[in-house]
Order: structure tokens, then sequence, then C-alpha cells
């Protein structure tokens, strides 16, 4: 239609205001086959637009797109404009006119007064699905949005709503999914007439303010309840000695995290669909009664709570369906179970990291087949793990052993974990020659040939750093601090594909071999690992001088190269350097005048101290002070640069939440 075509037309003008760029692969006379516009097969009229993040984010202003141009889609049905600055409609009633249209996203925008948004009582009659999260919206749930009686899933998560729910979102009784997540609600829950949404489903009331007493017996009659999330609202006060029966509460998933409670609800033991419960963050004591373990089928987490005693076990050890459990940061003791393959034989994630549990990692963890992450970090363990992976564990992806004192001998060898991304073992006992010791011979290529993070410091390990590390292509984070290392930084790191490739910018690109004994220069290789964030060589033995082949690591947001022999001139390309945040190249024998501008002027003295020859702001000596250069080396031509990386732990969160995220998606998936 041509009207429709041309209504497209100006709404590309608008969203590009005064200078973007958006559709610019929009050409030929049938917009069906535009960007963005799906037509109804049969009238060759527009049923869908998705015109997601088009805006181009350098148009600092908002957008106010005209209704009017949308009501000439007479026949629309759904209506994406998620992320593209929307504050508002212009003539907003002017969309009473898509009497067909069904859903509408407004997610990730701009809209602060929700009174943009009243298009008229009795307006968009086939409305079921409405989202408006992640907005800047103020103040109180506007009453014109309950104007939308047939609404089945309203989602006004993440914007600044407050005060009490507005009580006429009761009148709206077809309403299957309501989520008011992450706002600034601050009202009773016990005085909102929950018992008016007769179809309600899934509520989501996590992450506000809350107040006053709380019963579960407010949802009593809503019978088709089966997704509750209550959590992180810390000023309420949950009831949980009720003896009050809820026959027509029939829960699948229930999330009461972070909510005070130091007592376990007693409705819970009547549960018995549950699929997943989340209580962590709580204040509960004692031990995991074993009806919960039963009643929690496929994912239970208690961690951060104060639980103690053994590892927990289903009653009478009958094998349990769980496949997530995290029961992390609590204080559990004693030794692992030794027949965790027969309770819990479908686990897929476990954490029971910052506990006191002790003794060695029985085989038994080994015949896990379908594991897929293993968090046993600060613990009190100990022995050897040779046991612990093995050609069973094909699936596993995350191994997390630091801060134990585990030792002991090579791994088994010819072992193949295609599926392996991360592995800490740090801060353990791993004495020995690097070669020959328990780290070294499991990373033998191709044992783990899809391996991004490898985190050993702090683990007393010995000998040179093997140059069959460099095969490692995938490696993202590589952390050897805090050992004994010597001899030579292995010229072959430029190998390593994943340190020169911007394509996986997302994650960190970490080398750090800090406080070694590592000597001679640093490879003029390094230069090539255009993709580093972080590149920390401090308090060794290194010796050279610095090479303006340094400033093509541009990416670099952290440089330490202090505590070395290096002498040289800092040149002054190292201010293209422009990300930097850390920088120190104290304690060497540096000399010259240092760089000026850009981010050399946030460094104070303690990044250049111990450097005789060194002058300008913001050391105080004048320049013209001279040091005597050491010979040059025979070896390569020596760079360095580096940043403090306190403990260097951080890309390693960068994968755990994903693990978290991908089963704790499965509970709070109800996403549309």
């Amino acid at each position: 239609m041509d009207e429709e075509r041309d209504a497209l037309l100006q709404i590309k003008d608008s969203i590009n205001s005064p200078e973007g760029t958006a559709f610019s692969s929009w050409y030929g006379e049938d917009c069906c086959q535009w960007e963005g516009v799906q037509c109804n097969a049969s009238t060759t009229r527009v049923s869908s637009i998705f015109f997601n993040f088009r805006r181009d984010a350098s148009l600092l202003e908002n957008w106010y797109p005209n209704a009017t141009l949308f009501a000439q889609f007479k026949d629309l049905e759904i209506l994406h404009l998620r992320g593209n600055q929307i504050a508002g409609f212009t003539s907003p009633e002017e969309l009473h006119s898509l009497k067909r249209l069904q859903q509408l996203n407004l997610q990730n925008n701009s809209i602060e007064n929700a009174s943009h948004l009243c298009w008229g009582k009795g307006a968009l009659p086939s409305l079921y699905y409405l989202n408006l999260s992640d907005n800047n919206l103020q103040g109180f749930i506007p009453e014109c949005l309950c104007d939308s009686l047939l609404l089945k899933q309203l989602i006004l998560f993440d914007n600044h709503l407050h005060g009490k729910i507005s009580p006429c979102l009761s009148n709206m009784t077809a309403l299957q999914y309501l989520d008011l997540s992450n706002n600034q609600f601050s009202d009773s829950l016990s005085t909102f007439p929950f018992h008016n949404l007769p179809s309600i489903d899934t509520l989501i009331l996590s992450k506000n303010k809350f107040r006053g007493k709380f019963s579960f017996s407010i949802f009593a009659n809503l019978s088709k309840l089966s997704h509750l999330e209550i959590s992180y609202n810390p000023y309420l006060e949950l009831e949980t000695e009720s003896r009050t029966c809820f026959p027509s509460i029939k829960l699948i998933e229930l999330s009461l995290a972070g909510c005070n409670l130091r007592k376990l609800p007693r409705f819970l033991s009547s549960q018995n669909n549950l699929k997943t419960l989340d209580l962590s963050d709580n204040l509960l004591e004692g031990n995991i009664p074993s009806w919960l373990m039963h009643n929690a089928t496929l994912q239970l987490w208690v961690r951060g709570n104060n639980l103690s005693g053994p590892f927990p076990k289903t009653f009478g050890n009958i094998s349990s369906r769980l496949t997530s459990l995290d029961i992390s940061d609590n204080s559990f003791y004693g030794p692992l179970l030794e027949d965790i393959h027969l309770i819990f034989p479908e686990l897929l994630y476990l954490s029971a990291s910052d506990n006191g549990f002790n003794g060695g990692i029985p085989p038994s963890f080994g015949r896990l087949k379908r594991l897929q992450s293993l968090d046993l970090s600060g613990n009190k363990l100990h022995g050897e793990i040779q046991y612990l992976l093995t050609s069973n564990m094909s699936c596993l992806q995350y191994l997390y052993l630091s801060d134990n004192n585990l030792r002991g001998d090579a791994l088994p060898r010819n072992l193949s974990f295609s599926k392996l991304e991360v592995i800490l073992l740090r801060n353990n006992d791993f004495t020995g020659n690097l070669l020959d010791r328990l780290p070294w011979s499991l990373l033998q290529s191709p044992a783990l040939p899809q391996l991004r993070v490898l985190s050993l410091h702090g683990d007393h390990l010995e000998g040179h750093i093997p140059h069959w590390l460099c095969r490692m292509r995938h490696l993202r984070v590589l952390d050897l601090s805090r050992n004994n290392l010597s001899g030579h930084i292995p010229d072959c790191f430029d190998n390593i594909t994943s340190w020169s490739d911007f394509s996986h910018g997302q994650y960190w690109s970490v080398l750090d071999l800090s406080s070694n004994r590592l000597t001679g220069s640093i490879p003029v290789q390094i230069t090539q690992l255009k993709a580093l964030i972080v590149l920390n060589l401090s308090h060794n033995k290194l010796f050279g001088e610095l090479s303006p082949e340094l400033t093509k690591l541009t990416r670099l947001e952290e440089l330490d190269v202090s505590h070395n022999k290096l002498f040289g001139e800092l040149c002054p390309e190292f201010t293209n350097l422009t990300f930097l945040a850390i920088f120190n190249v104290s304690f060497n024998n540096l000399s010259g005048t240092i760089p000026v501008g850009y981010q050399f002027g946030t460094f104070d003295a303690s990044s250049y101290i111990g450097n005789p020859g060194l002058c300008g702001n913001p050391l105080s000596r004048n320049r013209g002070v001279v040091v005597e250069k050491p010979p040059k080396s025979n070896g390569n031509v020596l760079l360095s640069n580096m940043a403090t990386t306190n403990h260097l732990l951080f890309p390693c969160i960068l994968f755990l939440p994903v693990v978290n995220l991908v089963y704790l998606g499965g509970l709070i998936s109800t996403s549309f």
C-alpha cells in the first residue's frame, strides 16, 4: 500500500533525525522486503515491525515518534521499538487505530512520563503483551495503563516506579505475567488485592523496597500461580511459621533470595512440584533438611547463608534429579561425598566453594558424567587430584579449585577435554618443576583445545614456562604470577591467536607473569598481541631496553613492568595508549623525560619512582640527569609494560555468572 510505504519512509526520516543512518538498505518499491518489516502474505499489508536498536547512539537527542505514522498500519499486529531513545509518542491517542495490535515492545528506551503512552480508554483492544522495561518511568504506575484490560503480559522491570502497586492493576483479570522487579516500590504487599488476578501464572516482585509483614496466604486463591519471585526485598518480614494450608498453590519456581530469612517457610514442605528454589543470601542456620533436597527437583541454591553440617544428602541417599546445586559461602564441613555420583547423578552445575570441607577430592567426582561446572575453591581440601579429571567428565567446561591445599604428581596423560574452557587452580601447593608437575602435563596439546582461562597464581611452581603453552590458541587469560618460575619469557606467544584477534573483544585478554624470577629481555613478539587488555611483567629480573613497538598494544588498560632491570627512555608514542588506567615502570633504570599528554597526565609519582635518570612531571627532578646504560643483551628487544592485576580473578568472574545464568535462565526465564 502506498500510504504504508510512505509512512515507513517518514518513520525512517524521523528515527534518523538529524543525521542518522538507519535503514540504509531500504530500496525498491516493495516495502515488504525492507529490513525490519513483515507483511501479511494474503493482504500484503504490514503486519509486523521490528525496529530494534535502529536509532544511532551518537544522536544525543531523544526520539519522539509521531503515533500518526504508525496508525497507517491498519493490520499491524506486532510493534517492537526497543533501544531507540524513545522518550514518548506525539499524538499517542492516534494509536487507537491499531485495532489488531497484539504486541508492543518499548523496552530499553528513555520514557520517563508514562502519560506519553496513554492512548485512550478502550484503545488497542487486541493488545495482550506490553513491555516497558528498562526505561526511566518515574512515580506511580499510571492508571491509563490499566485501560488495557485484556493484557496478559505486563513487563515494567528496571524503572524508577515507587510507592504502592497501583490498585487498578487488579482490574486486569486476564493478566498472566506481571514483572515489577528492580523498581522502588515501598508499600506493604498485603495491601494489594492479588486475589483479583485469578489468571496470574508468573509474579516477579524482586529488588524493590516493599515493607511490613508478609504472609504467603495473600496468594492462597491463585491456583494458577507457578512462578513467584520476591528476592532482595530486605525490608520485608516474611512470615515463616504460619500453619495455614495452601492447597491451591503448586509452585514450580520460587525465589526468596536476600529476604533476611532466618527459618525456612513452613509451607515449603508441602511444595512437591518445585523445580527451582532459590534461598541464597539469607540468614538460614543449621542443616539443610532432607525433605528440601527432595522437594527441589531441578535446581537448589542456598549460597550465602550460615548453614552448617556435612555435605547435604537426600533422604535415605535416594538418587536426586537435581541438575544445579549451589551451597557455596556457608559453613559446611567434613569430607566430600564419597558416592556423589550415585546421589546426584544428573548434576550439571555444582558449587561448594567457600566452606570448610576437608580431606581429598573423592574419585566419585570423576564419575559425574554430565557435569559442566565444578567449583570447590576456598575450602581446606588437600591431596592429589589425578582421579578427578577422568574420561567420564567429557562435558566439563569450568573447573575452580583455587585456595585449597591441593598438590600431587602429574595428571593422567592422553585425556581429551574438548569442552574445558576455564581452569582456576590458584593458591594451592603444586610444588615442583613446571614441566613435570600437575598443571602442565594436563595442558599438553591437544588435551584442552577450547581453553580460555588458565590461572595458576601462587602455586609454588618452578622451572621454565613451557613453549607448548603457545599451542593454546584460544587462551584469553594466562596468570602464572607469584610462583618461582625462571628462565626467559617464551618467544612464541604470538602463536596464541586470541591475543592478537579483536573478534573476541568482549572478553578480557590478560597476560600476568609477575612476581617470578624470569630473566632476559621481553620478546618482541609480545608487541603483536594487540588484543591484550592487561600486561603485567612486574617483580622479575627482566633486562633490556624499552621498545617503541610496545605502543602497538593500543587496547592496554593496565601496563606494569615495575621492579625489573629495564633501561632506556619512555618514548613520546606511549601517550598513544589512551585506554591506560594503570601504568607502572617504577624501580627500573629508565632515563629521559616522562611523556606528557592524554592518560599520562593522570599517573602520579609512584608510577615512576626508583628510576634515577627519569625526570619531568610528576617527578620533581630537573631534566638532563644522565644514567649509565647497562650493556645491551643479545636477546630480543625488550618490551615492558604491565598493569597491577589484583589477583587477576576478574576475567574468571565473566565465566561463572555465564554458567549461573545458563541454569538460572531455566527457572527465571518466562521471557517472551
